[in-house]
């Protein structure tokens, strides 16, 4: 084990061992945060790229039967489904022949064009397996509005309830480019935080995460389990397909949202996705992000979703106590930059002295503007209210606004995933591996 991280073959190096029924589901519930008992059948969050759904130029019809079948066994399992789907532009420019336009309102042409198509596929390949489908088109736009977020919460749940499949596109005929989730993957990572899943599955044209690019590197490793996206020492060249706006950088991204929201995130090839059903109980296949076991809860995962106006750098003390779930105070700044006003969104981060590295800890909603904030930075209490008086805000960052991407300061740990496979590791071997 390196950095959180176990490559494939790490885990064909361990020895078998098969667990008791009693101790499967005990680390199956500890893998699922988001599940509120042992035994619920989880909701799962299917998001297929472009590069799956298109072949040559035309629909990849074979994958979205494929698609369906894989649904069809989640649901008949017990399994609330949902599906993020990328492909209405790259559907568009195969209608229309012509290739991707690159100002906005082609785009959104484009897309207008390839939505309907896209969707009477679904219809019809989903409703020969009995299987009930909805369309259901979101914009960061609406996302961001707090009303608008609980009513598209309680209108999943409605069709989830119903078994009813959510076939689920960003609304790119209306999206503002300034206000987008810009890609599929950070979309589907947000939906599946909104529908409170436990596992995420990210189908493309690659098995998973690599230590390298595995077409310029043949060095390159397969990474099986994933503790904390932070750690990672990869590189992600590559934009995706030239008919898609993904990428490994943006699947990364991803997998950060979603594991700080509960969700297990997996990155496979689509040509596996037979094989979700058996991974949801432990199999390890492509690469799998483990889910934090402290998830951030209602209005901080509406928070992940606010645009980034500023930062805070922060003091060591300051961070530890953010992570523990505590409130940010003039005396733990550092410094701030940006455009940022009161109410907006910022990160937070430190910086290691020694190491010189910089740390994102997390999003915040912030009570000063940066040029207040700039004002008020490193003050003790004292102080900070004689500046401001007593009718302002004690915090600068109230722990209600702050959400980290390691909530609770608590990471998952790779044993529990190792042992529900049947693979046992005990902690002093584990132990023996960080050390080595």
């Amino acid at each position: 084990m390196k950095n959180g991280t176990i490559t494939a073959d790490e885990i064909l190096d361990q020895k078998s061992k098969r667990l008791s029924h009693d101790d499967e589901s005990k680390f199956l519930h500890s893998m699922r945060p988001n599940s509120p008992q042992v035994g619920d059948q989880p909701t799962v969050v299917l998001k297929i790229g472009t590069s799956s759904l298109l072949r040559g130029d035309c629909l990849h019809l074979s994958m979205l039967g494929f698609l369906a079948e894989t649904c069809a066994d989640l649901s008949k399992r017990g399994m609330r489904v949902v599906v993020v789907t990328s492909g209405s532009v790259g559907v568009g420019c195969k209608i229309l022949n012509s290739p991707k336009p690159k100002d906005l309102a082609g785009k959104q042409a484009f897309a207008a064009v390839g939505q309907v198509h896209l969707m009477r596929m679904y219809e019809d390949f989903f409703t020969t397996l009995d299987l009930k489908v909805a369309q259901v088109l979101v914009s960061l736009d609406n996302m961001l509005d707090r009303k608008q977020y609980e009513n598209a919460k309680r209108t999943f749940s409605a069709l989830l309830q119903r078994r009813i499949i959510p076939i689920v596109n960003e609304n790119d005929t209306v999206a503002v480019q300034a206000v987008k989730f810009g890609d599929n993957d950070t979309l589907s990572a947000h939906v599946a935080a909104l529908v409170n899943a436990d596992y995420l599955f990210l189908l493309t044209d690659v098995d998973g995460l690599y230590t390298a690019n595995p077409y310029k590197n043949p060095e390159a490793k397969l990474i099986s389990v994933v503790e904390n996206v932070e750690d990672l020492e990869v590189t992600t060249d590559g934009a995706g397909s030239s008919l898609g706006t993904g990428g490994m950088a943006t699947k990364l991204q991803a997998a950060r949202y979603a594991t700080s929201s509960g969700v297990n995130t997996v990155i496979m090839n689509s040509n596996n996705m037979n094989k979700v059903p058996t991974v949801v109980q432990g199999t390890s296949v492509g690469t799998l992000f483990l889910a934090m076991p402290k998830p951030l809860k209602g209005r901080k995962r509406w928070i992940l979703l606010q645009p980034v106006m500023g930062h805070v750098y922060v003091t060591k003390i300051a961070m530890q106590a953010i992570e523990k779930d505590s409130s940010l105070f003039a005396a733990g700044i550092i410094s701030c930059g940006g455009d940022f006003d009161v109410d907006d969104c910022v990160t937070i981060n430190y910086t290691d002295p020694e190491a010189g590295e910089d740390k994102e800890i997390g999003k915040a909603i912030v009570n000063y503007s940066c040029a207040d904030m700039d004002l008020y930075k490193g003050k003790q209490t004292e102080e900070f209210f004689e500046m401001v008086g007593y009718s302002g805000a004690e915090a600068i960052c109230h722990k209600n606004n702050i959400c980290c991407w390691i909530p609770g300061g608590e990471e998952p740990s790779s044993t529990s995933y190792l042992n529900l496979s049947g693979l046992c590791v005990t902690e002093e071997e584990e132990g023996v591996e960080d050390g080595e």
